[in-house]
């Protein structure tokens, strides 16, 4: 198996990567309800269902599709469409009363059959049935169903139905091994087998699969958590200690966080061991990584409501769940998932930043300033907190309030605890006020700390080259932060910059006009452009690009008044060459003066 599948997985878990706020628009749960009174017929209400789901809006088409369908009950498409929608919209009670049963499930497509096995599978463990459960995947895999989602759920629910030797069963690994695609599966099997080995206490066996499986890399990220957790039930805490501790330096994993905090604190009692059931919804939230994986937001989306609908406590889930609501452009949803995660949790503060980053990648900086500011309340120090306030400040042009929000903050705790992107927004804000000499100052500290960060070495470089401070050295950084990310349109528009500072206006234009590609609406890049024209003397074009940065959203009071500067210097040249000349007639036209001979 090839790293990169554990890698992909790891940070589908949210374990190597912390995405950025996605700038998204929804449409909000019942909109279509507000177009009018509920049609009565059948026809009517898939109509409103499929315009509903069209228009982003599950809840509105779950109960328009489920009224559709049981006002036609033999209508197996509609059924299943009710039925699918159902799950996606979180009404796992509700998909249960819809799903297609005996004769209708031959005519399912690929995705309805697995789904009513699925759903139906996890309804049986929810009401402990689980020999129900097992009848259910087993007939999903003998008619030649191969899907991960069952294939993860199936020792579970063998163990929960007393038969351990096949939940525990490996013969099949080899054969699955053969594509990336199963050998992956092997692996996440043999972690599930080392849990089914402690629960049935045979913690030998557990503990020769726990080893096999962790290794350093984005294996440790992925089974270091089961590991850690079954080390400490051994009494192992330094073991123990050591995995969580890996997991905080290589991913700030909140749930490592906070085994830490337990271990180094006086209740350092392990974490409970899952039972099956708790296990059945893990085994979901990890097929909905796999999806997650594989783009396929909608799957991943099924999987996560059933994990939920097994474990409402999962608040891991719970923070994914809002990720794939967000990836299926609903931030509004996406918010309202996160707002669920409890405050006692180790993911509540993960969970209210993505609200804030969500928040402000809607432009909605107030209401993001109300969440920093609550948790703040709670943790004044937070360090975190401290940055996104300042950087919401430096977003609504406040750069002194925001270098006092973080100028207290070092008054407060000192320097030692500072990251580079606390460095970084001091640096911007220094910057946005004119205040190089700081700004340098802190830019060189991010850059100690983390000095392959291309936002960090682009700031450098353009701040000198801006300024005409070393050039040639500036266009170095710029270079270095452009092999790290090529497509930035910034990082390029630097680098023409350079070569405009330098009187190369050609090279200069291939630059900027490939920064304005990558970045159509920043204003300075477009500003960059108009003054490269006007140094080639294309006087009109650069007016043009000028007059299209007062048009663009977002630009600063400052901007505006260097363009309309740029545009009054300009003025009279192009009045002139916009007037029109005289017409030559034969009263206005002169010949030309005759040369005197020469003597």
């Amino acid at each position: 198996m090839r790293l990169v599948s554990l890698a992909v997985l790891a940070a589908a878990l949210g374990l190597a990567v912390q995405p950025a706020a996605a700038s998204t628009t929804s449409v909000r749960p019942g909109l279509v309800l507000h177009l009018g009174a509920r049609p009565s017929s059948p026809y009517a209400q898939y109509l409103v269902g499929r315009f509903a789901m069209n228009m982003g809006d599950l809840t509105t088409a779950s109960q328009a599709l489920a009224s559709a369908s049981d006002a036609d009950p033999d209508d197996v498409d509609l059924r299943e469409k009710a039925f699918l929608v159902s799950i996606l919209n979180g009404d796992i009670e509700g998909a249960a009363r819809l799903m297609p049963k005996g004769a209708a499930t031959a005519s399912l497509s690929a995705t309805g059959k697995l789904m009513t096995t699925i759903v139906g599978a996890t309804t049986a463990v929810r009401d402990s049935h689980p020999a129900a459960a097992v009848s259910m995947l087993e007939a999903y895999a003998k008619s030649g169903g191969d899907e991960r989602a069952a294939a993860l759920m199936r020792p579970y629910v063998l163990a929960m139905a007393g038969k351990w030797t096949e939940a525990v069963d490996s013969s099949g690994d080899a054969t699955l091994a053969a594509s990336e695609r199963g050998a992956l599966l092997v692996f996440l099997l043999k972690a599930e087998r080392a849990r089914i080995y402690e629960i049935r206490k045979q913690p030998a066996e557990a503990d020769a699969l726990y080893k096999a499986l962790y290794q350093p890399g984005a294996a440790s990220l992925v089974f270091g958590p089961d590991y850690a957790g079954f080390l400490e039930r051994q009494g192992r805490k330094d073991e123990a200690h050591a995995i969580w501790k890996t997991l905080v330096d290589t991913s700030g994993d909140p749930l490592a966080r906070a085994a830490l905090a337990r271990l180094d604190g006086p209740d350092d009692k392990p974490a409970a061991l899952p039972d099956l059931k708790v296990s059945i919804a893990q085994a979901l939230l990890m097929s909905a990584t796999l999806y997650s994986g594989d783009r396929d937001s909608e799957m991943a989306l099924a999987d996560l409501r059933l994990a939920l609908y097994l474990d409402p406590s999962n608040d891991r889930a719970r923070l994914f769940l809002g990720q794939t609501e967000l990836d299926m452009k609903a931030p509004d949803l996406a918010e309202a998932a996160w707002a669920e995660v409890p405050a006692a949790s180790p993911y509540a503060a993960e969970a209210g930043l993505r609200r804030i980053w969500s928040l402000r990648g809607r432009g909605e900086n107030d209401t993001a300033l109300g969440l920093i500011e609550d948790g703040l309340k709670t943790n004044p120090n937070d360090l975190t907190l401290t940055v996104e306030k300042a950087d919401v400040l430096h977003d609504q042009g406040k750069d002194e309030a925001a270098l006092k929000v973080i100028n207290d903050r070092i008054a407060a705790k000192g320097e030692s605890d500072m990251t580079w992107q606390a460095w970084f927004i001091t640096a911007i804000a220094y910057d946005s006020i004119d205040d190089w000499d700081k700004a340098e100052a802190a830019i060189q500290k991010a850059k100690t700390l983390n000095p392959q960060r291309p936002e960090i070495l682009n700031f450098l470089g353009y701040g000198w080259i801006d300024r005409g401070l070393h050039i040639k050295e500036g266009m170095d950084l710029v270079r270095q932060a452009m092999s790290l990310s090529p497509h930035s349109g910034a990082i390029v528009d630097s680098l023409g910059w350079g070569y405009y500072k330098l009187g190369d206006y050609d090279q200069a234009l291939g630059y900027i006009e490939q920064a304005v590609q990558l970045e159509p609406s920043d204003a300075e890049v477009n500003e960059h452009l108009g003054d490269v024209y006007k140094a080639l003397g294309r006087t009109a074009e650069a007016r043009y690009e000028w007059q299209r940065v007062l048009g663009l959203q977002n630009v600063t009071p400052k901007t505006v008044a260097a363009i309309k500067a740029k545009l009054d210097a300009t003025a009279e040249v192009a009045r002139a060459a916009e007037a029109p000349k005289p017409e030559t007639t034969a009263f206005n036209d002169k010949a030309p003066a005759k040369a005197k001979p020469s003597e």
